[in-house]
């Protein structure tokens, strides 16, 4: 937690910890908020969920429960990757608590519904499903986690301090549980059961969507998509020669758009 002012929340994605928003979240404390970056559920320090629901529907339910915990009626709220997801279903469930949103790499699911080539651009959401990923992830010092920022990030040299971050999180006790646990929450039944379709709903506040134009894992094509189901204002914003983090390649570009979006 850094600053003081309006509460800003920072969430992470995949495969990064709350760490990877530093530079930015330090920016956005010094205009005058209170910026806090946590560490979502099943990621240590935090613990394995008690029910194995890791699924986007509670995942949201956590960013709105934590405006709460801090002690504020609302929130900005960012994310980036999984993080996007979060805040887009918590500016869904209850847009009253939610004043701006801000979401990095991942559109809104109706740029993705109904259409099984995303599996194409991101097979991972696949092979995450199979029954030895664990071991398989955890190979050769998770060798596979340089291969995703090689595959998603191709222009970007990511530090080692970065890499070596994510890794002795996922080498946490039942780490992996929580971490890959979001992925096989997409096709639990049981834990969607229910639930309207992501596709279907609306973000009501105003939202600053930020990608890169050379994301391995999401086309930056499928963004012009999702903007229908913004009712509440809509800026987009691609970045050249960025990938999938742009919070850690472009870190001041990314700050500055979104501090002249919070202060617009």
């Amino acid at each position: 937690e850094e600053g003081e002012g309006p509460l800003v929340l920072l969430f992470h994605g995949y495969p990064e910890t709350a760490r990877s928003w530093a530079s930015v979240q330090s920016r956005i404390a010094g205009e005058g908020y209170r910026a806090v970056a946590p560490f979502t559920r099943g990621y240590p320090p935090t613990t394995a969920s008690e029910t194995g629901d890791y699924s986007v529907r509670v995942l949201g339910q956590d960013a709105l429960a934590l405006i709460d915990a801090l002690g504020e009626d609302s929130a900005i709220l960012i994310g980036h990757d999984w993080g996007a997801s979060t805040v887009y279903e918590a500016a869904t469930a209850n847009p009253s608590k939610v004043t701006k949103l801000v979401a990095l790499s991942v559109p809104h699911a109706r740029a993705v519904a109904d259409d099984p080539s995303i599996f194409l651009e991101a097979p991972h959401f696949l092979y995450y499903q199979l029954p030895f990923i664990r071991e398989w992830v955890a190979m050769n010092d998770f060798s596979h986690i340089d291969g995703i920022y090689q595959a998603w990030a191709p222009t970007f040299d990511v530090p080692e301090t970065e890499l070596a971050d994510i890794k002795a999180t996922m080498g946490e006790p039942d780490a992996l549980d929580g971490i890959l646990g979001y992925y096989w929450a997409l096709f639990d039944s049981d834990l969607n059961e229910g639930r309207v379709s992501s596709a279907e709903s609306e973000i009501s506040v105003p939202t600053l969507v930020i990608a890169g134009d050379a994301d391995g894992a999401v086309s930056i094509e499928r963004y012009a998509l999702a903007e229908p189901a913004f009712t509440g204002g809509y800026q987009f914003e691609a970045l050249n020669d960025i990938g999938h983090f742009p919070q850690l390649e472009a870190p001041e570009k990314v700050a500055d758009l979104i501090v002249d979006f919070l202060k617009d």
